[in-house]
């Protein structure tokens, strides 16, 4: 064979390969992409989205959602409102709700079996934005929940901001004082004897007490 024809032949050989190579890797190269694109569309950037737009929402809305939530029975809607209660504005879920917040309430109030006390804490919370019917109905949760755990109550009080607690001891005993103050208060009191109490729970109980005097 002569040198021209060898030379042609190398050529063409290597001609062949690099189409060949080509036409391989293009494919292979927009598969990984479609791949890619799919993943970011469907995969857990998108979940990632939605947790985050669900989580953003107002815990207004949460909690109006969870109210009108009909699958839900009481005990599972109730624990799921208060849940997200701490920080509520009452003012702006009468906004959300279309002036719903007192029938909500009274339907805590009604249901307050199912307020377990660990959720003592966040009920303590959710008092921004009452006035009139609803700081009165809100006051009756908080007196019946006293009544039931005192010390619950007592200690999620204790450890509270000053203002929060101050509002909350008032509503207590307001609630509180529709029974006969001196009985109420010797049931307290009765209570606090059998207690160990830290410096912040003698307090809170001793302002209690000195508002069963004046509940108005």
């Amino acid at each position: 064979m002569s040198k021209g024809r060898v030379f042609v032949s190398i050529a063409c050989t290597a001609l062949l390969l690099a189409v060949a190579v080509g036409c391989t890797s293009n494919p292979v190269g927009q598969n990984t992409d479609t791949a890619s694109s799919s993943g970011t569309s469907a995969g857990k950037p998108m979940e990632n989205a939605f947790h985050t737009e669900h989580t953003q929402q107002r815990k207004e809305e949460l909690v109006l959602s969870f109210y009108n939530d009909s699958s839900l029975s009481d005990e599972a809607k109730v624990h799921h409102i208060t849940d997200h209660l701490a920080g509520i504005q009452w003012d702006t879920f009468n906004k959300v709700s279309r002036k719903q917040s007192l029938e909500v309430i009274e339907y805590l109030y009604k249901q307050r079996v199912f307020i377990s006390s660990e959720s003592f804490p966040n009920v303590i919370r959710a008092s921004d934005g009452l006035d009139g019917a609803l700081s009165e109905s809100y006051a009756a949760i908080m007196g019946e929940l006293f009544t039931r755990d005192k010390t619950a109550m007592t200690r999620a009080l204790a450890k509270t901001d000053k203002s929060t607690r101050v509002q909350c001891i008032a509503r207590i005993g307001y609630a509180l004082s529709y029974r006969e103050p001196k009985e109420v208060k010797k049931e307290i009191q009765q209570w606090r004897a059998g207690q160990q109490l830290t410096a912040a729970e003698k307090e809170v109980i001793r302002a209690l007490l000195v508002k069963l005097d004046d509940p108005y």
